[in-house]
């Protein structure tokens, strides 16, 4: 079977040592596993909860050469971080052949090893997302505070003290694009006068459409610093007033007609990946808009629904109701006896993992080499090729060096297994967390939910959804429009039956 590694580390502070200990576990794995290497594919200095990762991606496009049937990484938190990057990106490499392996999380293909998996995955986003989150409440500290988080300083201010103040140097070129467009000067106009006069960006460039447009939407300009979702005013100084700000924006949607309807953001919608539709099978995305009454909805939308030519009829579904619907399922199936079951099967399957032939292998590995270093010691003493022999001496010795810090690293990671308390603490903080966390509402369904499909009822005014559970519970059925009483319909299902979409 060939393969190719991926390895990534996420920022400058670590060192290349990381990328090589992956390189080295993965090829010691695909040599006692019978694999072939044929490529190797490193990013670095790159989070894995980005999916803009050069070689990620080139990796990702070469998978359609089906030159490979694997992509073997250190641990799956190498792979991606993103609940999302990961579950779209290991679709594209199914539709073209090709699994992703974890060298130190060997995953078995039946329900076990998939619900391990998804824990697994789901506990690296989590606690990547959780530091995230106490990182974004250090920022919104320094933010009320008046201190910069740092980054590129807009045109017009300077920093003082980590504060932001008026650059009166700089400041009178924004005041002058502000007034140039808002006067009916075109951006070409703009940028072909501030380039004769010789004046450059902050970053010492031309000015082209893409700087100009980036100072005429900056609400830094009129005192509003925007920071994950909401507005600071006080800490940036305002450089132009309200009226000429708006003025320019009039200006910039003067020809320009907003859509009514525009793909969601896939972050907001927790079941994307997940939700099929029950008519063609096709996945069912979000989208977002305004009605004609200016009324903001969130729907998922059947994909062939969308196209034309009618290729599916499937109506649309409101996104808090199919979204409540399938948390609250969740919630009700995952009692403590299900989450401590779970959790024994998990730290089982981890106890497997690390008791591998990992360490049993190496060992083995030294003895062969050390065997060999006798023998070569042993024709070197009589006089055989000694110049050759000498060179093939050296190189078991280097290969010897490096087998016994394996061994080391093997026997220190071995001490590291997943506990049945960390899992049920795990699971039992994702189904008892708050319904309107986004960050909870994202990692249950990514751990529990194989998939989920929407139908449409005959008469058309009601639907019901199946949910597909990575559980030996099954797939419970429940109409919609009964969801707020106490008794819900259900049917079960041994898994496998329900319908597939890959």
């Amino acid at each position: 079977m060939n393969v190719v590694i991926y390895a990534r580390y996420s920022y400058q502070g670590q060192r290349e040592t990381s990328i090589e200990g992956q390189l080295e576990v993965c090829r010691r794995y695909a040599e006692q596993n019978n694999l072939q290497i044929i490529n190797e594919y490193i990013d670095r200095a790159i989070s894995g909860r980005t999916d803009q990762r050069p070689s990620f991606q080139r990796m990702i496009a070469d998978s359609a050469k089906r030159t490979f049937s694997g992509v073997l990484v250190y641990q799956l938190d190498r792979f991606a971080r993103d609940r999302y990057d990961s579950a779209i990106y290991k679709e594209r490499l199914k539709r073209n052949g090709v699994k992703v392996i974890s060298a130190m999380e060997p995953i078995s293909d039946d329900a076990s090893g998939v619900l391990m998996e998804a824990v697994l995955e789901g506990m690296a986003e989590y606690y990547s997302r959780e530091l995230a989150q106490k990182i974004r409440r250090g920022q919104k500290i320094c933010i009320e505070n008046g201190t910069t988080l740092g980054g590129q300083t807009p045109l017009g201010y300077k920093i003082v003290d980590k504060k932001y103040v008026i650059n009166e140097d700089t400041a009178p070129i924004v005041r002058r694009i502000y007034a140039m467009y808002a006067a009916n000067a075109t951006m070409a106009d703009i940028i072909r006068y501030l380039n004769q006069q010789g004046i450059k960006t902050q970053k010492g460039n031309e000015y082209n459409k893409n700087s100009i447009r980036r100072i005429l939407t900056n609400r830094k300009y009129i005192g509003i610093a925007h920071y994950h979702g909401q507005d600071y005013r006080g800490i940036v100084p305002a450089i132009i007033d309200d009226e000429l700000f708006e003025q320019a924006q009039i200006m910039m949607q003067k020809n320009k007609k907003a859509p009514a309807r525009a793909k969601a953001t896939d972050e907001q919608y927790i079941l994307t990946t997940k939700l099929y539709c029950g008519e063609c099978r096709a996945p069912m995305t979000g989208i977002s808009g305004y009605s004609h009454t200016g009324v903001p909805y969130q729907y998922y939308s059947c994909v062939n629904a969308r196209k034309k030519g009618n290729v599916c009829h499937k109506s649309n579904v409101r996104k808090d109701l199919i979204e409540n619907a399938v948390v609250k399922v969740i919630r009700s199936t995952m009692n403590d006896t299900t989450i401590a079951d779970i959790a024994k099967e998990i730290v089982a399957q981890d106890k497997k993992s690390n008791s591998s032939s990992n360490l049993a292998a190496l060992q083995k590995r030294l003895k062969e080499v050390k065997k060999a270093q006798e023998n070569l010691l042993h024709a070197i003493e009589q006089g055989q090729a000694i110049e050759v022999l000498t060179a093939q001496l050296a190189k078991r010795q280097a290969e010897e060096q490096q087998i016994e810090a394996s061994i080391a690293h093997e026997k220190l990671q071995s001490g590291k297994s997943v506990t049945i308390e960390d899992v049920i603490n795990y699971l039992t903080r994702i189904r008892n967390g708050s319904e309107d966390n986004i960050l909870y509402r994202q990692s249950l369904v990514n751990i529990y939910v194989d998939s989920i499909y929407l139908y449409d009822t005959p008469d058309g005014k009601n639907k019901k959804i199946s949910v597909l559970l990575k559980t030996q519970n099954g797939v419970k059925e429940i109409p919609i429009d009964d969801l707020e009483s106490s008794s819900m319909g259900q049917m079960v299902h041994h898994r496998g039956l329900e319908p597939r979409t890959h």
